[in-house]
Parts: C-alpha cells; sequence; structure tokens
C-alpha cells in the first residue's frame, strides 16, 4: 500500500471513531460515573478520549509506514 492511502485509512479511522465517542459519551458517562450530569465531565471525557484515539492511530500509521518501507 502507499504512504498516502495509510495515512487516509487511519484519518478517516480517527474521524468515524471521534464521532462515534462524542455521540456515546453520554452513554458511556452514565455507566462510569451514576448520578452526576456535568458537561465539565462530558467535554473532558470527550476531549481526552480523542486525544487518546488521536495518540494510538498515529502510533498505528506510524508503525504501518514503517512496515510498508
Amino acid at each position: 500500500m502507499k504512504k498516502r492511502k495509510i495515512i487516509l485509512i487511519h484519518l478517516t479511522l480517527f474521524i468515524t471513531l471521534t464521532a462515534v465517542l462524542f455521540f456515546s459519551a453520554e452513554s458511556l458517562l452514565k455507566i462510569l460515573a451514576p448520578g452526576f450530569h456535568d458537561v465539565v465531565m462530558w467535554l473532558s471525557l470527550i476531549f481526552f478520549g480523542a486525544i487518546g484515539i488521536l495518540i494510538l492511530t498515529t502510533i498505528s500509521c506510524v508503525i504501518f509506514i514503517k512496515r510498508q518501507s
């Protein structure tokens, strides 16, 4: 695979996983912290979750590009 295709796949995966996190964050928050309905917690979950997804997809992308070479 070309580098462009690998990067495009990982970018699409990042956007998809972030969208899933955005739409399921409230349900996850109800499971993880029942009784707390705070917007700050919801925003923190989305923010730190998106950063975690970004880090993992970046590491995966770098590994795939190095294996391709």
